[in-house]
C-alpha cells in the first residue's frame, strides 16, 4: 500500500486527479493534500479541495494551506482555462470543514518523518515543497520520489517557452531538482499532442454516475474555451495523465533519464525547462492513452461516503 501526499493547486484538472486518486484508495492511501496558489489563489485553491472531498464524503483525509505566492515573483493565476473560483464556476456546495492548522510545508515533513517513507505528487507551483526542503533538510531522507506534473521540452502552455506550474516559480523547482530527491516529471509536451474529444470522454465516463455528473461538470469550461479558440470540443488532461503514471507506471509508454535546469532571468525564455546531460530525473516524452482512459474511466465507481 502506497503513501501519498498530493500537492495541488486544485484547478479543474486537478480536481479530477484527485478523484483518480480516491478511486484508487485499495492502492494507495491519501496521508493529506497540501494546497499552493496557482490556478487560483490558494484560499480558494483549499476551499475547492475540500469541496471535492466533501462532494465524495471523505471528510478522514486532512488538508493543509500552503504558500500564498511564488519564492520571488508576483502570483499569475490561470483564471482563462479554470474560470473565477479555479473549478469552472461550478455549481458544487463549500465545505464547513477548515483545513488543519499546520502549513503545508511543515505537514509535508511531519507526514512524511511520521510515515517513514511518503510519496509526492505534485500537480502544481513546487513553491510547497522547495520550502519544505530549506525547512527541514533531512525531508529527502523520507521522500520516496516525487511525480511532478510541470515543464515544457519544446513548446509550452503559458509562454512559447514555459509551462505554468514551472514557469509559476522556476526558483522553486530548480531548489527542489537541486535536493536530489527521486523525481519523474510529466511534462506540457505529450499532454498537448493528446487532446481529447468530449465525445470521446463520454465513451469512458458515464454522465450519469455520481462521479460522472461532476467530471462533466468541470470539464465543460475548458471543452467551452478550447471551442472557442481553436474550434474543437475537447480538453487536456495534464493532472490526471500525471497522476495515472504514478499510478500505473505501464502507462509511461517513453521516458529519457536526463537532468534539468530551470532558466532564472528576467527575458523571454523565464521558466524555460532546459535538459542538460545527466541522470538526476526522468522526464515523461510520451503516455499510453488507451491505458490512461482505462484509468480514468475508474472514477465511474467513486460513489459519495
Amino acid at each position: 500500500m502506497r503513501k501519498v501526499i498530493i500537492d495541488t493547486d486544485a484547478g479543474i484538472d486537478d480536481a479530477i486527479a484527485i478523484m483518480i486518486a480516491l478511486s484508487f484508495e485499495e492502492n494507495l492511501v491519501i496521508k493529506g493534500i497540501t494546497t499552493v496558489s496557482g490556478n487560483t489563489y490558494v484560499d480558494q485553491v483549499t476551499k475547492n479541495v475540500l469541496r471535492i472531498l466533501d462532494y465524495f464524503g471523505r471528510d478522514n483525509i486532512k488538508v493543509y494551506k500552503g504558500a500564498s505566492k511564488p519564492l520571488l515573483h508576483k502570483f499569475e493565476r490561470g483564471a482563462k482555462v479554470h474560470g473565477n473560483d479555479g473549478l469552472g464556476d461550478i455549481d458544487l456546495e463549500y465545505s464547513l470543514r477548515k483545513e488543519e492548522e499546520i502549513s503545508a510545508p511543515y505537514a509535508i515533513y511531519k507526514i512524511a518523518k511520521e510515515e517513514g517513507k511518503i510519496d509526492l505528487i505534485t500537480l502544481g507551483p513546487l513553491t510547497n515543497l522547495s520550502i519544505a526542503l530549506n525547512l527541514y533538510p533531512d525531508l529527502k531522507n523520507y521522500i520516496n520520489c516525487i511525480y511532478s506534473m510541470g515543464g515544457a521540452i519544446e513548446r509550452g502552455n503559458i509562454t512559447r517557452f514555459a509551462e505554468f506550474n514551472f514557469y509559476f516559480d522556476p526558483e522553486a523547482v530548480q531548489s527542489v531538482i537541486e535536493s536530489k530527491v527521486k523525481m519523474t516529471i510529466v511534462p506540457w509536451d505529450p499532454i498537448i499532442k493528446n487532446v481529447f474529444f468530449e465525445e470521446e470522454l463520454k465513451r469512458v465516463i458515464d454522465e450519469k454516475s455520481y462521479a460522472g455528473k461532476l467530471f462533466f461538470q468541470l470539464i465543460n469550461y475548458p471543452i467551452s474555451y478550447f471551442e472557442r479558440h481553436i474550434g474543437i470540443r475537447g480538453v487536456s488532461l495534464p493532472d490526471p495523465i500525471s497522476i495515472s503514471c504514478y499510478i500505473d507506471e505501464s502507462v509511461i509508454k517513453q521516458k529519457r533519464k536526463t537532468n534539468l535546469q530551470m532558466e532564472l532571468n528576467n527575458t523571454a525564455l523565464r521558466g524555460a525547462s532546459i535538459l542538460l546531460e545527466g541522470e538526476d530525473l526522468e522526464v515523461v516524452l510520451d503516455f499510453d492513452r488507451e491505458k490512461f482512459l482505462k484509468i480514468l474511466g475508474k472514477i465511474n465507481s467513486l460513489k459519495r461516503r
